[in-house]
């Protein structure tokens, strides 16, 4: 009988460690640890940890292009750097010539979850490499060969992204669209995210997401139904076999708004990313105009604790490069918003070692970590400012004009944010905090005062102050 209930314990106590891993993620803050290995996300993780980030998100770990540049595939600024092949699988496999092997992915779970860090991975079901030689024949069978991997619309690039059905099956930037309603193909990837859970992955974020239909969308003639999300968010079995832990991983979706992307429907299944948001906060940064009133609005029908935000991603900075002329400064300011707000799962994308301003500086090779910025005083001092403001109401408030912006969490806290590359502000703004006077917790000397319901001080030009 002892033994019984121990075991009945240790059951319990996993499931409640799960579903706390779940709701630190989603409550907390994802470092992007883009294009690290994972020996060096092992090595990093207690500078991770230190730095307040809850969670860290891997590159794709399946199988991928090697491509003709050889192992190394510096990323350079001509994009020679080939960081986009393993986002090009060629199987469905845990383990990658750019990341490193199954034996070290779980070598690298083991260690964030000693230290309390949950572990996203990066999953593309939508898609393979265009090199179709490459596949694994293994993999081809398995799915009941070459014609039965694709969609039918995958005979052209998509056309139309306002047609659900090009969207959904058509070719995305020259990738053949893979049937993800094979039942057989199901079957394949399920073993994948099962494989990736019981080495250690907490959850996942689903690459192109809205190319992966919803089950009311158009079918593909291939395709029997739509069932691709009811399976592996884990609502329906494939063959008998169910997602794991399903109820307690933290899974959300690249539902890149534009077109008919049905990102409100999409959201009502699983957490989206709020990519219009970014956007708008971008140019923000660029006019050096933080209006509370524009941007308040996440700009999304999801409800804000079902959205994942960002200043910029790996594709607005190395795809597509709009972001790649933000500095470091700017790139902080717009953290210290998203991550300061109640709502939203902030992501913090680390970019490359090198010059700021500047797509792909020549300095890191995929494998290495990025540039310390993650690990910034002002980043770290909003990241724990996030982990104690948990369950606080916020309000956004300017002050003399909307070069300064407040975020302000309840009775307990503040972050200020002076967006201004030309001027110091003078802080007189209403707060409902106690009276008293208050260390900024990024530079651990910087003073602010609060009398009778008002916050005064002064901040830097382009800087940050975290008040609780």
């Amino acid at each position: 009988m002892k033994r019984i209930f121990t075991l009945i314990c240790g059951g319990l106590l996993a499931f409640n460690v799960a579903a706390q891993t779940k709701t630190q993620i989603k409550n907390g803050a994802i470092l992007h640890a883009w294009c690290w290995s994972f020996k060096t996300i092992e090595k990093n993780l207690p500078k991770i940890k230190e730095a307040g980030f809850t969670s860290v998100q891997t590159s794709p770990a399946n199988t991928c292009l090697v491509g003709d540049y050889g192992e190394l595939n510096l990323m350079s600024e001509d994009l020679t750097g080939k960081w986009y092949f393993h986002y090009q699988p060629t199987d469905w496999k845990i383990g990658n010539y750019q990341l490193g092997t199954r034996d070290d992915f779980i070598s690298m779970c083991k260690k964030a979850d000693e230290l309390g860090i949950a572990v996203i991975v990066d999953v593309l079901p939508n898609h393979t490499t265009p090199r179709i030689s490459e596949i694994k024949p293994e993999f081809i069978e398995a799915v009941g060969g070459l014609a039965k991997l694709y969609h039918k619309n995958s005979d052209h690039q998509i056309r139309n992204y306002d047609d659900r059905l090009e969207c959904t099956t058509a070719q995305m930037g020259g990738l053949p669209d893979v049937n993800t309603e094979n039942p057989l193909f199901q079957a394949y990837y399920m073993n994948y995210v099962n494989d990736l859970i019981d080495c250690g992955a907490d959850g996942f974020r689903y690459d192109t997401a809205k190319h992966i239909g919803l089950p009311d969308d158009p079918k593909d003639e291939y395709s029997p139904k739509n069932n691709f999300w009811p399976i592996f968010l884990g609502k329906e079995s494939i063959n008998g076999v169910w997602l794991k832990n399903a109820d307690n991983l933290f899974i959300y979706g690249e539902v890149l708004q534009g077109g008919k992307s049905r990102e409100d429907a999409y959201g009502k299944i699983m957490p989206v990313v709020a990519s219009s948001y970014g956007g708008i906060l971008r140019s923000a940064l660029k006019s050096e105009k933080f209006s509370a009133k524009g941007l308040k609005d996440w700009r999304h029908p999801a409800a804000p604790e079902n959205i994942v935000t960002w200043v910029e991603s790996h594709d607005t900075y190395a795809n597509q490069g709009e972001s790649a002329g933000l500095t470091h400064a700017q790139l902080r300011l717009g953290w210290a918003l998203i991550a300061a707000r109640a709502g939203g799962t902030p992501l913090f994308f680390n970019r490359p070692k090198g010059a700021e301003a500047t797509q792909f500086p020549g300095v890191s090779k995929i494998g290495d970590a990025g540039n310390d910025e993650f690990f910034n005083p002002e980043v770290v001092a909003v990241n724990k400012f996030r982990t104690e403001m948990a369950g606080e109401p916020e309000q956004l408030v300017n002050g003399n004009d909307t070069s300064l912006l407040a975020v302000l969490r309840g009775k307990r806290g503040a972050v200020l944010i002076n967006v201004s590359s030309t001027k110091a502000q003078k802080v007189s703004i209403p707060v409902e905090l106690p009276d008293g006077t208050y260390v900024d917790h990024a530079t651990g000397k910087n003073k602010f005062t609060v009398q009778n319901g008002t916050l005064t001080g002064k901040l830097g030009k382009q800087k940050i102050a975290v008040l609780y």
